[in-house]
Order: C-alpha cells, then structure tokens, then sequence
C-alpha cells in the first residue's frame, strides 16, 4: 500500500504536470512542492518518467471518480447517463474557470510525438474513457432507444473528441460558455440517434 509520502511526491507530480506540462516540470520542482528530499523520491519513483507513469495513473483515476462514477452508472437510463457525463463536464469548466484544460489531453498534445510509452499508457487512458460512453450507448441499443444504423464504437469517439476539442476551446478563451455551447451541439448530435422504444 503506498505510504503517505509516495502519495505527496505523486500529487505534487500530479499538479505541476498538469499546470506546466511533463517536460516543464523538473524534479527539483516535485521535490520542493512536495517537501521530500531526493533520496525520498527515488526510493519511491526510479526515474521522472516513472513518476510520469503513476501520475497518468492516478488522473485517470480521479477522472473516473470525480466525472464517470458520478455520471456513467450501469443500470441508470443511459441517455441520462451520456447527458450527466457531458453536464459534469461544463460544471468542472465552470467552476474552475477553465484553466488548467483536461490533464490527459495535455498530455496527450505534448506526448504522444515524442514519447512512446506515454502514447501507449494515454491510449489505453482514453480507450477506457471511451469505452465508458461507449457502454452507455450500447446499453440506449439494447433497450430500443438508440437507431440500428447506429456504431456505438464511433459514436463514442466522436462525444470523447467533442469533449476534448471543448475543453482545449475553453482553456484557450477561459470562458465556460465556450465549453457549454460545444457540448450543446454534442448533445443535438447524439439526439439524432434517440428513437423512441419499439412498443
């Protein structure tokens, strides 16, 4: 079980990496968020890209239990769901004024071309996230509400793109409004796929 100093180290990582980006953020910088001395840090963590590793670990984490856990709930109506999931979203981007943006898609943006095994843990990240719309679309297809013609896998996709190009806008404007109209049209566009249940 991780100790309390393993978890200090990891999210002082955690903050900085999101706020300054991974190749922004030194060592020396977790060292002095965080109060640990060196040999503290690398009995826990062999290298920064370690440490790199279990904070994309842990913002997943938090991610599920802050946004999906609240949001995309097997059994719940799953149209409710998808529209819980994108609501949780534009209450996050208010309440936070928009700054900081998504901590994965950061990442995502500053690693994926330069770092391969960051590329391969942010896809497995984003394939989870994905999978998690994707379940309530599957789960809209079986009780009748959602068109035949319908491909569940794309169509997650296409709401976690939207999200994220939502997010990204609204960082870049800091204005919530910008996240809220996004996800309106995202909402319009996944409407089109709603039918009413066979009686």
């Amino acid at each position: 079980m991780p100790t309390a100093t393993r978890d200090n180290i990891l999210d002082a990582a955690t903050r900085l990496i999101h706020a300054r980006g991974f190749h922004n953020t030194s060592i020396d910088d977790i060292l002095r968020e965080s109060r640990v001395g060196k040999g503290n840090f690398y009995y826990y963590f062999k290298s920064k890209d370690e440490l790199g590793y279990a904070a994309l670990a842990r913002t997943l984490e938090r991610l599920q239990a802050d946004l999906l856990a609240q949001s995309v709930v097997a059994g719940a109506d799953p149209w409710g769901q998808l529209e819980a999931f994108l609501d949780r979203l534009v209450a996050v981007a208010v309440q936070n004024g928009c700054h900081g943006g998504c901590p994965l898609g950061n990442l995502a943006i500053e690693m994926s071309a330069v770092h391969e095994e960051f590329r391969r843990r942010l896809t497995e990240a984003f394939e989870r996230v994905t999978a998690e719309v994707q379940r309530a679309l599957d789960e809209a297809r079986a009780q009748g509400t959602l068109r035949a013609d319908a491909d569940t896998p794309r169509l997650a996709r296409f709401v976690l793109a939207g999200v994220e190009g939502a997010i990204m806008l609204g960082k870049l404007h800091r204005d919530s409004a910008v996240v809220a109209a996004v996800v309106e049209e995202l909402k319009q566009s996944l409407a089109r796929y709603r039918v009413a249940p066979a009686s």
